[in-house]
């Protein structure tokens, strides 16, 4: 028989035998107990699989379903998500503050992504960017090493833990194919360093050996799918 004290949610000892004074006790015979789970990679807005709906969404809708993908996220038994983009501080604060149930949620804002890759949601019928950036979504367009810097300083200012670009093309948008390198290397260079000032990091959609390789070089720590 073993016995875990817990104090204030924290673990503070593991001891064998049975428990004494404890003000309350949880027997779990014949069942399992073990830490939370930490999933690497997720989008807790993202309530459909088609993304440029969810940009039409209304904002309070796309945060009752997050509400729910995050409750089930922790009943599953994950206790941590890092949040590829959708997320932000408002949701992270309803949870942490109770009005929502879910994990901590380490998140990267919206995703930088170019005009055409993989964060553009437009299809090529569609002139137009109607979205803002206060509506629902994954991603942000910024193009240029300038709106590049800017854009990650301005996730960073709204709480970002870590700056999502998209490095390759994917097979969620409907313009890119899934070979295309994104963003010039000044661009990711200029990502790069913007997180690495603000002690972070920058994490990278890449596909392909090719991608991977080019984001690697220019300082991306984290490399996402690398399906190929």
């Amino acid at each position: 028989e073993r016995t875990v004290h817990i104090s204030d949610g924290k673990i503070e000892e593991v001891i064998n035998g049975p428990s004494g004074g404890a003000q309350r006790s949880i027997d779990l015979k014949g069942l399992t107990l073990m830490p939370g789970l930490c999933d690497g990679h997720v989008h807790v807005t993202a309530a459909t699989a088609d993304f440029s709906l969810l940009t039409a969404w209304s904002p309070a809708y796309v945060t009752a379903r997050a509400g729910e993908i995050t409750r089930n996220m922790l009943l599953r038994g994950f206790t941590t998500v890092r949040d590829a983009g959708g997320a932000d501080h408002g949701l992270v604060r309803a949870i942490d503050e109770g009005y929502l149930v879910g994990p901590r949620i380490l998140f990267a804002g919206r995703a930088l992504s170019q005009t055409g890759g993989h964060g553009d949601m437009r299809g090529p019928g569609q002139q137009t960017f109607e979205s803002c950036f206060c509506c629902a979504g994954l991603g942000r367009i910024c193009d240029g090493i300038s709106e590049v810097r800017r854009a990650a300083r301005d996730e960073i200012r709204k709480g970002a833990t870590q700056i999502k670009i998209m490095g390759s093309g994917g097979v969620a948008s409907p313009t890119d194919p899934i070979w295309n390198l994104q963003y010039s290397e000044d661009e990711i260079a200029a990502a790069v360093w913007e997180a690495t000032s603000w002690r972070t990091y920058v994490m990278a959609h890449a596909y392909t050996p090719e991608a991977i390789a080019r984001c690697v070089r220019l300082g991306v720590r984290s490399i996402e799918h690398g399906n190929l």
